[in-house]
């Protein structure tokens, strides 16, 4: 008996689907195409959200940078999302953005989020004098193992540890803070952040894995 309610507590583990922590959507909800740019006004007013592939972008705070745009870029309606930031952050300054994505359910429940990538352009405004840039980036809650990217770039001469991917067990949504520190001379004019995705079984096919504990189970109690 003991090991049969163990089995059924594995299923309905296996089997629920907790609630999705959506972002903010009580503006507008703008869908677009691989490809397709919003500009930074749109996104930084409350309650507006984006809707690109299966994924809902909202929440946006933007502190450190001029006005500008981001584009969002996909292969298809179940795929990564690549989410470029166009607009120059000056020398010696600390931006930072704030935003949440979250897999929307009513695209699909078979997605979840599992690693996430940072990148960013730098230039120089001097001509070859040196210059340098710091990302971070986190998230909160925290995912397992914690999202913890720390990159910088060069340029003359010209280094990079970007891009940095952290890969995470699957989640629903992320909350993303990231800043970034520009040094003498250093100007970026883009930032890069790509979501991964990842299948995870469907309810039909967890209640087939449950049978199977199941029948294991019944097949020990006979041995």
């Amino acid at each position: 008996m003991r090991a049969l309610l163990l089995a059924a507590t594995a299923i309905a583990a296996l089997s629920a689907a907790p609630a999705i922590a959506m972002p903010t959507c009580t503006g507008t909800t703008q869908t677009v195409n691989s490809g397709d740019t919003v500009t930074t006004a749109f996104l930084t007013t409350a309650g507006n959200c984006v809707e690109a592939g299966d994924k809902v972008f909202g929440d946006f705070a933007v502190t450190g940078a001029g006005s500008g745009s981001s584009s969002f870029s996909f292969i298809g309606p179940l795929a990564n999302v690549t989410l470029g930031f166009q607009g120059a952050i000056n020398p010696n300054t600390v931006a930072t953005l704030h935003y949440q994505v979250a897999i929307n359910p009513d695209i699909t429940t078979a997605m979840r989020i599992v690693a996430l990538q940072k990148d960013f352009t730098l230039n120089s405004d001097v001509l070859n004098a040196p210059a340098t840039a710091t990302l971070v980036g986190t998230t909160n809650p925290a995912t397992t193992p914690p999202v913890a990217i720390s990159c910088t770039r060069t340029v003359n001469p010209s280094t990079s540890g970007c891009p940095e991917t952290d890969s995470f067990a699957p989640v629903e949504f992320l909350v993303i803070d990231e800043t970034l520190t520009t040094g003498a001379n250093a100007v970026v004019t883009a930032l890069t952040d790509t979501i991964f995705q990842a299948p995870v079984p469907e309810p039909a096919t967890l209640g087939i894995l449950g049978l199977g504990l199941l029948g294991l189970v019944a097949a020990r109690r006979r041995a």
